[in-house]
């Protein structure tokens, strides 16, 4: 009695991931290629355009005063030298302050993304499954090998997604 317990339990992952039903997606990819990303991720963008052309205007800037002390340092005053370079100083901590101020934003904004579209994708991987009569579904990014011709369910995930509202 015992011997056959152990054999059943010893074959019963074996039959269990025979008839098991393995999808694949690649999550990150779903995501980036759904409207509502698309449109959220653009509005994103737009959002820090402001401080991106303030970014660069300082550049322009700082790389103006840089051009300036170079061409004409040797012959202009101590006192106008100083004040140029104090400038050029004070513009590049600007730089630096922004450039930190806009990461942050752009974090924080990829967060507030992510937030809304993983329950959404959650749900999306999960109607795919079940409309393919899925029993798992994996990540393809973390899948280094599979034998068999497992589904990609990729763009039937993003087409989910974008039917979802």
């Amino acid at each position: 009695m015992k011997k056959s317990l152990l054999v059943v339990l010893m074959l019963f992952p074996v039959l269990a991931s025979a008839e098991m039903r393995i999808g694949v997606v690649d999550p990150i990819g779903a995501l980036q290629e759904a409207d509502e990303f698309k449109t959220r991720y653009s509005k994103l963008e737009s959002s820090l355009q402001g401080d991106q052309s303030r970014l660069e205007q300082l550049g322009k800037e700082v790389e103006g005063l840089r051009n300036r002390l170079d061409k004409e340092g040797m012959t202009m005053g101590e006192d106008e030298r100083q004040r140029l370079q104090t400038q050029g100083q004070q513009k590049m901590i600007e730089v630096q302050n922004l450039r930190q101020s806009a990461q942050k934003k752009l974090g924080r904004g990829q967060q507030e993304i992510l937030d809304v579209m993983e329950p959404k994708l959650r749900e999306a991987v999960e109607a795919v499954a079940n409309k393919r009569n899925l029993d798992m579904v994996l990540n393809g990014q973390a899948v280094v090998y599979l034998k068999g011709d497992e589904p990609d369910i990729t763009k039937d995930v993003t087409q989910q997604l974008n039917r979802m509202k």
